[in-house]
C-alpha cells in the first residue's frame, strides 16, 4: 500500500526506469530530476547500506580538522549571535571549500562538515540564554531596586554544570535524530529548503578535475582576504587605543559618530543611525531581500511607530523593584526610555507568539510525526539498524535508553552534587530533559525541514515556563528555581539545535552515500569539544555585556537580543513586572505569523536598533541586484552550467563569510583583552 505524503514529489519516467532496473547512481543526472521523490532516497538509503561500508570514508584527521574549524566557530557564532541576533554557520562551507582543493571524497566532505557543525552547534543555548543569568545578576536594567537582584553571585555555580549537561543534551539529540533520520529523510523526505546547493557543493567535490580544486583554492583565498580586511577595520573601530577609545572614536567621535554607528544627533521622538557592521551586510546577503526586509521591517515598525507613540503618549514606565511608574517624558532621553521599556517587551511578546503560533499551525503534522514513531520499527524483520556481516549501518538504537539513564544520573550529580542545587529539583530536569527534547526536537527537525528555520527561541521559552512553574508548584524559592530553570534551557536549546541542524548533514549524506553511522559518529565525537570552548566563552562575553563602564555602558557593545528576551521574560513570569506589553506583543507575533510566516523574526527584528538591521536590506538588496544584473545575464550570455553558476555565488559566499569571521575574530579577541581583567580582578 502506498505511503501518502505531503511532502514527496512524483517521479519523473526516466528516473522510474532508472529505479526499476536499478542503475541510478550517486550524482547521476537523473537524481537531481527525482529529489525529495521518497522512491529515490529509499533507493539510495539501500544503495548505501550496500556500498556504504567501503564508499563512505572515514578519516580521522578530516573529522578532527572539522572539529577544529567547528571550535573556532563555536566562538565565532557566539559572538555574531550575541552581536545581532542571528547565527549563520559559515563554516560548513569553509570546511568543505578546503576538502575540495585536498581533493577529498564528497563522503569526506559530507563527515568533516558535519563534526565541524556539530561542535559550533553547542553555542546555541549558551548565545540565547546563558547570559540571562548574569543580566539578571548584574546588569542596572534588571535591578529589582538598589543594588538588588533576582539571582545573587554566590548562587551561580561552576560552568561545569552548565557545559557537561549541554554536552549530555547535545548527545542525546544526535541519537534521537537517529529516528528523525530514518522517517523524515528516507520514508516520508522533508524538503529541507535550500538543501539542494549543499548537495550540488558535494556534486563539484566529486570532480576531480583541475578547475573545481583551483576553483576552491579561489575560494580559500577571497574568505582569507575579506577575513583579514574586516579584521583590520574592526580593530580601528572597537579596540581601545587611547583615552578608553578607538581610533575611529579619536578621529570622528562626536555628535554625530559614536563607537561604530554614524547618527543624526539626539532627538525626542525616535533615533536613527547607521551601524558600521559588516557582520549584518553578509547576514543580509546570506538572506536575500524579502527576509531580510522582513526582518528589518519589525526595526521599522518600533523605531518609527511604537517608539514615537509611546513618546507622543508619555506612556507611563513601570519602575523595576516597586509598584511605582514615571512619565516617559520625564526621562533625558524619552525615546531610548520607550525603546528599552515599552518597544523591547512588546518585542519579546512577538517572539514569544510567533514561535507558539509556528508551533501549533503544525500540530497536524506534529501528530502525524509522533504515530510514525510510536510505530517506528513494527512489521520489520530483524534490526535495521545492522547489516549483517558488515557492522552498524546506523547508531544502534538500542544505546538511547541506556543514554537516558546516564543522562538522569549525570545531571542529578552535576546539579545536586556540584552545583549544591536540591536534589528533587536536579531530578526534574534531567527528566523533563529526555521528554522535553524528544518532543520539542521533533518539532524542530520538521520545522527545520520545511521551512528552513529551527524555533530554538519560541521552544526555549516553553521550556523555561515549564520548568519555572514546575518549581514553584513544588515550593523552590524564586532564586534557586531562576537559576536552574536558565541552566536548563540553556542545555535544551543546545539539544534541540544539534538535533534539527543537522538534519542538513544528515540529508546530504542520503545524496552522498555516506553511512549514517559515521555522520552519528562525527556529530558525537564533535559535541563535547564545543561545549567546552563555548562554555568558556560564555563566561567571558556574558560577564561583557552585563558589567558597566564608567559612563553606564555596557564593557561589550552586544545586542544580545534573545538573552534580554529571556531576561525581561523571566522577570515577568516570576511576578515582578506588568505583562500589558508583552501581551500586546504576542498579538503581534500571531499576526505576523499568520500574515508572513515568519512571526520570529519580525519580533527579533523589533527588538533591534534600526541602526543595525539596516544593513541587513543592504545585504540582501546587493544580492538581489548581483543576482539578476550580474549573474543571470552573465551566466546566459556564457552558456553556464548549473556547477558554474553554483561556483560564482559561492565565491560570493565566500566574501561574506569572510566579513562574518573577520567581524567576530577580532571581536572576541578584543571582548577577551578588555573581560579578563574583570573575571581576573585586575580590572
Amino acid at each position: 500500500m502506498p505511503i501518502k505524503s505531503i511532502y514527496r514529489q512524483p517521479l519523473s519516467a526516466d528516473g522510474i526506469k532508472k529505479l526499476e532496473e536499478g542503475t541510478m547512481e550517486y550524482f547521476d543526472d537523473e537524481m537531481w530530476s527525482n529529489l525529495n521523490t521518497g522512491a529515490l532516497e529509499q533507493y539510495l538509503n539501500e544503495k548505501t547500506r550496500s556500498e556504504g561500508f567501503y564508499r563512505s570514508k572515514w578519516r580521522w584527521k578530516n573529522v578532527l580538522f572539522g572539529i577544529f574549524i567547528g571550535i573556532i566557530f563555536a566562538l565565532i557564532n557566539q559572538y555574531v549571535g550575541l552581536k545581532v541576533g542571528i547565527i549563520v554557520a559559515g563554516n560548513w562551507y569553509i570546511v568543505n571549500l578546503i576538502g575540495m582543493a585536498l581533493k577529498w571524497h564528497p563522503t569526506e566532505c559530507n563527515l568533516a562538515s558535519g563534526a565541524s557543525t556539530g561542535a559550533s552547534s553547542t553555542c546555541t543555548g549558551f548565545v540565547f540564554t546563558f547570559p540571562a543569568i548574569y543580566l539578571l545578576m548584574q546588569h542596572p536594567d534588571y535591578a529589582m531596586g538598589e543594588d538588588t537582584y533576582l539571582i545573587s553571585q554566590a548562587m551561580v555555580p561552576p560552568i561545569a554544570v552548565a557545559m557537561i549537561c549541554a554536552i549530555l543534551g547535545g548527545l542525546l539529540g544526535v541519537l534521537y535524530f537517529t529516528i528523525f533520520r530514518r522517517i523524515w529523510l528516507v520514508e516520508d523526505p522533508l524538503p529541507v529548503p535550500g538543501f539542494q546547493a549543499y548537495v550540488k557543493l558535494m556534486d563539484i567535490a566529486n570532480d576531480r578535475s583541475r578547475g573545481a580544486v583551483d576553483q576552491a583554492k579561489k575560494s580559500i583565498r577571497t574568505v582569507a582576504m575579506w577575513t583579514g580586511g574586516t579584521m583590520a577595520f574592526t580593530f580601528l573601530r572597537d579596540f581601545p587605543v587611547s583615552n578608553d577609545k578607538s581610533a575611529l572614536d579619536n578621529v570622528f567621535g562626536g555628535d554625530y559618530y559614536h563607537e561604530g554607528l554614524i547618527m543624526h544627533p539626539y532627538a525626542t521622538y525616535t533615533f536613527f543611525g547607521w551601524a558600521l557592521i559588516p557582520i549584518e551586510i553578509a547576514i543580509g546577503w546570506f538572506m536575500r531581500l524579502r527576509t531580510a526586509f522582513l526582518v528589518a521591517s519589525g526595526s521599522i515598525f518600533t523605531w518609527f511607530v511604537i517608539v514615537p507613540m509611546a513618546v507622543g503618549f508619555n506612556v507611563p514606565i513601570w519602575i523595576p523593584g516597586t509598584t511605582d511608574y514615571f512619565a516617559v517624558q520625564d526621562a533625558a532621553r524619552p525615546a531610548f526610555v520607550a525603546a528599552g521599556r515599552v518597544a523591547r517587551p512588546i518585542a519579546i511578546g512577538a517572539i514569544l507568539g510567533g514561535g507558539v503560533t509556528a508551533l501549533l499551525k503544525m500540530a497536524k503534522v506534529f501528530k502525524t510525526a509522533m504515530g510514525d514513531v510510536m510505530k517506528l520499527g513494527k512489521g520489520t524483520e530483524g534490526r535495521t539498524d545492522y547489516v549483517k556481516d558488515k557492522g552498524w549501518f546506523e547508531w544502534p538504537m538500542t544505546q538511547i535508553p541506556v543514554m537516558w539513564v546516564v543522562v538522569i544520573i549525570s545531571v542529578v550529580i552535576m546539579f545536586a552534587g556540584v552545583g549544591g542545587f536540591p536534589i528533587l529539583e536536579s531530578l526534574i530536569i534531567g527528566i523533563l530533559l529526555i521528554v522535553v527534547t524528544f518532543v520539542l526536537g521533533a518539532i524542530g527537525v520538521k520545522v527545520m525541514g520545511e521551512i528552513g528555520t529551527t524555533p530554538v527561541s519560541g521552544t526555549s521559552f516553553i521550556v523555561l515556563t515549564i520548568l519555572i512553574v514546575v518549581f514553584k508548584i513544588i515550593g523552590t524559592d524564586t532564586s534557586t528555581a531562576l537559576i536552574m530553570a536558565l541552566i536548563g534551557t540553556t542545555v535544551f536549546g543546545t539539544a534541540l539545535s544539534l538535533s534539527a541542524d543537522i538534519i542538513f548533514d544528515f540529508k546530504i549524506g542520503v545524496y552522498t552515500g555516506t553511512r549514517p553511522y559515521h555522520l552519528s559518529k562525527a556529530e558525537l565525537t564533535a559535541i563535547p569539544f564545543g561545549a567546552i570552548v563555548a562554555a568558556v566563552g560564555a563566561i567571558i562575553l556574558s560577564v561583557g555585556l552585563s558589567t558597566m563602564k564608567a559612563d553606564g555602558t555596557p564593557v561589550l557593545n552586544l545586542e544580545a537580543p534573545q538573552a534580554h528576551a529571556f531576561a525581561t521574560f523571566t522577570q515577568i513570569i516570576v511576578g515582578n513586572a506588568p505583562w500589558d506589553w508583552i501581551l500586546i506583543g504576542i498579538g503581534i507575533g500571531v499576526f505576523a505569523e499568520l500574515m508572513t510566516g515568519m512571526g520570529t523574526a519580525f519580533g527579533l527584528g523589533m527588538y533591534l536598533p534600526f541602526s543595525l538591521t539596516v544593513n541587513l536590506i543592504i545585504g540582501g538588496g546587493l544580492r538581489e541586484w548581483w543576482q539578476r544584473k550580474k549573474l543571470e545575464p552573465e551566466a546566459k550570455e556564457k552558456n553556464w552550467s548549473e556547477k558554474q553558476k553554483t561556483l560564482k555565488l559561492l565565491q560570493t559566499y565566500m566574501m561574506a563569510t569572510g566579513l562574518i569571521v573577520g567581524e567576530a575574530i577580532m571581536g572576541t579577541i578584543i571582548a577577551i583583552y578588555l573581560v579578563i581583567p574583570l573575571i581576573t580582578g585586575g580590572g
